[in-house]
């Protein structure tokens, strides 16, 4: 972009200096337009130095030569390096050129030759230091000797290192991300008959460290993309989600980039990053769910304030976090955790959350006709501690049903609950006022007390998510 800017600049402030010089000249024409300025035909009258090495720089005099475009020798084409004026161009010689008459041309089809042929000659590079036989991948590492101006690349293997630096004495090369090692490095230039390898170090090691992942995630959502982080990230060639190869990622030295592909199913996959000569970072399989996902209460974005106390004195415990393990997925580091005793009024409030107070109001399309492909599935991780308590689900102030007597068995379960199936006379309307869903917390008159609840990631897609696990207690309400 920043070339093709730079060439309008120039072009149009050639065209300015040509309608000065024209101004200037008494017996010139000055109403010629832009387009006839253009197309003047300029002409090669010399060049120097009639021999020249490849990669050096041939000086043009003719005129005419600020409207020159592209300039050849024989058919290869040469980088124009400087235009000096009217009058004199520089170009220099490509690594590729051979003996041939130089050829110039503009963009409005104007052709200018020379009337010899510029002989090309071939440098041969010589390397004077010694090289060393290993080096990290992204390391610099110098070579220095003569002529080293002619050289076209720096191969490790069969791969090309990155030159950042070259003269006539010099290159630096960056090590290159390949293997397997030991690998033959070598150096290419051109000859007369056309470019030839030098080996340098036949058995050369390239050492890839290996990527240091600081967390792989927990789960994985649809159309949300995965970030992982860690060092020497950049290092990582392909990723594969369980058997299927991930296309298209960024990386970083310190992260990587991707989503997941549509195709794959809901279900638990280990993550493969692959680096070096095949050799991969795996993780543990992790939650994909493969449904679009609303989520309403997490305790990161939400904390207790969605919580109401209904029987405060019955409560001995109502915060955030207690003393069992951390939800499966996805990523978090809060929960609710409830105790609750036996209240004396058969089963009242203990604790209640209504989802019109989370700041996500999409829970009110829940039964709206086709949202959720008409399937509005309610998930939530419960673990009840080895304690028996009992949920109750209100869909409308009027209509509810009770999961009695739950218990989870001192683990994690992501219940399921399909909404429509459960409450099939609730509709879209009832929820005008936006009053409810909401899930309350009872002892039910229970002797084994206190009672537990934890519970965390209130979440509704359109299906049970049995693929991660999830547990579908639709029935077991009542």
């Amino acid at each position: 972009m920043k070339s093709i800017l730079q060439e309008k600049i120039y072009r149009f402030a050639c065209m300015m200096l040509a309608v000065v010089i024209l101004s200037c000249d008494a017996d010139t024409e000055v109403d010629k337009t832009f387009e006839e300025i253009l197309a003047a035909q300029p002409t090669v009258e010399s060049f120097s130095p009639a021999s020249a090495p490849i990669q050096s720089l041939v000086t043009i005099t003719g005129t005419n030569l600020n409207f020159v475009t592209k300039a050849y020798i024989g058919d290869v084409e040469a980088q124009i390096y400087s235009r000096e004026n009217s009058r004199i161009l520089i170009i220099k010689v490509p690594a590729s050129a051979v003996d041939g008459i130089i050829r110039l041309t503009t963009d409005s089809d104007k052709v200018a030759s020379s009337a010899e042929s510029l002989t090309i000659t071939y440098p041969v590079p010589t390397i004077t230091s010694e090289l060393p036989t290993m080096s990290v991948v992204n390391e610099n590492i110098t070579i220095s000797g003569n002529n080293l101006q002619v050289v076209t690349k720096v191969t490790f293997g069969t791969v090309n290192g990155t030159i950042e630096f070259q003269d006539d004495r010099t290159i630096i090369v960056k090590t290159p991300n390949t293997g397997p090692s030991p690998l033959a490095l070598t150096y290419s230039y051109n000859t007369v008959s056309g470019e030839v390898a030098v080996p340098l170090v036949e058995n050369y090691t390239i050492d890839v460290p290996t990527p240091a992942v600081t967390g792989f995630p927990k789960a994985i959502i649809k159309n949300n993309p995965v970030q992982i982080g860690g060092t020497d990230m950049n290092l990582v060639t392909g990723i594969i989600l369980g058997t299927t190869p991930i296309t298209t990622f960024e990386v970083t030295p310190t992260s990587i980039t991707f989503n997941a592909p549509t195709e794959l199913p809901t279900g638990f996959y280990a993550i493969k990053l692959v680096y070096g000569d095949g050799m991969e970072v795996t993780s543990d399989p992790i939650a994909y769910i493969n449904r679009n996902v609303e989520t309403y209460f997490n305790f990161e974005a939400q904390g207790m304030e969605v919580i109401t106390a209904g029987q405060a004195a019955q409560i001995t415990a109502n915060q955030l976090n207690g003393t069992v393990a951390q939800p499966p997925f996805p990523s978090s580091t809060n929960y609710h955790h409830l105790k609750m005793l036996s209240p004396t009024d058969n089963g009242s409030s203990i604790a209640y959350m209504r989802f019109s107070f989370a700041t996500n109001a999409t829970w009110k399309t829940a039964f709206d006709a086709g949202a959720f492909n008409n399937n509005p599935v309610l998930h939530f991780w419960l673990n009840t501690n080895n304690t028996t308590p009992t949920l109750r689900l209100y869909a409308t102030s009027a209509i509810s049903k009770k999961l009695v007597h739950y218990n989870t068995g001192g683990e994690w379960k992501l219940v399921a609950v399909r909404l429509r199936d459960l409450f099939p006379t609730v509709t879209a309307s009832d929820f005008v006022s936006g009053n409810y869903l909401r899930m309350n917390y009872l002892t039910d008159n229970q002797a084994n007390v206190p009672l537990e609840v934890n519970a965390d990631w209130f979440i509704i897609t359109d299906e049970v998510l049995t693929g991660v696990g999830a547990v579908d207690l639709t029935s077991t309400f009542n």
